[in-house]
């Protein structure tokens, strides 16, 4: 299991790391769309979609997507759609973790309906962040992937009081804490950095830095870490509700498109929306 895994992310860096460095943006955009395709797909079969169905939802979403990108000016375009899904995540999930609910989203035209905005408005918000260079787009991808491991370390070793037992019984408040301090800790760093290493400057945390106050700084950090764990304990609860322990198994060893992904799907449109405020 664990070589298999192993594999699977080899495999994944070297394709993103292709892709970044030769594919331009047209190769950039159909990795996108390509990852996009499998989280509508998946989303579906969360909702009970049935196999038919959720081919068929996932072409939608992929062609709603490919429109998107044609007919909008993204840099100015694009924020209605990100402001919604933020609201989303930054009202409804909550609610629906707190009373282990999906509420309203038990119809699955509704449910459909939010997912082509989620889904849509994470990668809409992933070919702008392109837009700004490829280390701001990794530096911005990499405040999830920095909360989740570190929140996985302090978790193992502190855990004592579960965060959300009904949903996920393996996250702890000392995990999501470690994880949103390191998230502080490692930006402040590469702000520090950034003044030795001039490619440093083009970063996300850089930029905030440079623009906002020291607490709004770190306030924001903390903020895009809480709800890199919202995404992903409410992707857990969809799984639940779903009967299913991962939401595909496109990734040998990692589960699911959403699996990999679900931590980022709110904090990406809200870091775009951040950004508007950096860079304007």
């Amino acid at each position: 299991m664990l070589r298999t895994r192993v594999i699977t992310a080899v495999i994944l860096l070297i394709v993103l790391l292709v892709v970044l460095m030769y594919g331009g943006e047209i190769g950039w955009n159909l990795f996108i769309l390509t990852v996009l395709v499998g989280a509508f797909w998946e989303w579906a079969r969360l909702g009970l979609f049935g196999s038919t169905q959720a081919v068929a939802y996932a072409v939608a979403g992929g062609l709603l997507c490919v429109l998107l990108e044609r007919l909008l000016d993204l840099q100015t375009q694009a924020f209605p759609l990100l402001a919604v899904a933020s609201v989303f995540w930054v009202a409804f999930a909550p609610w629906c973790l707190r009373n282990v609910s999906v509420g309203l989203l038990a119809h699955k035209g509704l449910y459909g309906l939010v997912g082509f905005v989620l889904i849509a408005a994470a990668g809409l918000a992933l070919v702008i962040t392109k837009t700004y260079g490829v280390v701001f787009l990794l530096s911005t991808i990499a405040i999830c992937f920095a909360a989740d491991i570190f929140a996985y370390f302090f978790g193992k070793t502190f855990g004592k009081r579960k965060l959300a037992p009904r949903i996920s019984p393996g996250k702890s408040w000392e995990g999501a804490i470690g994880g949103a301090l390191s998230v502080v800790a490692l930006s402040w760093l590469i702000v520090s950095l950034s003044a030795t290493y001039p490619e440093l400057e083009n970063t996300w945390q850089a930029m905030a830095y440079d623009r906002w106050h020291p607490m709004v700084f770190t306030f924001w950090l903390i903020v895009l870490s809480a709800y890199s764990v919202v995404g992903d304990l409410f992707e857990s609860m969809l799984k639940r509700r779903a009967g299913l322990k991962d939401s595909s198994q496109l990734l040998p060893g990692h589960g699911g498109v959403l699996d990999r992904i679900d931590a980022q799907l709110p904090v990406l449109p809200l870091a775009i929306l951040l950004v508007s405020a950096i860079v304007a």
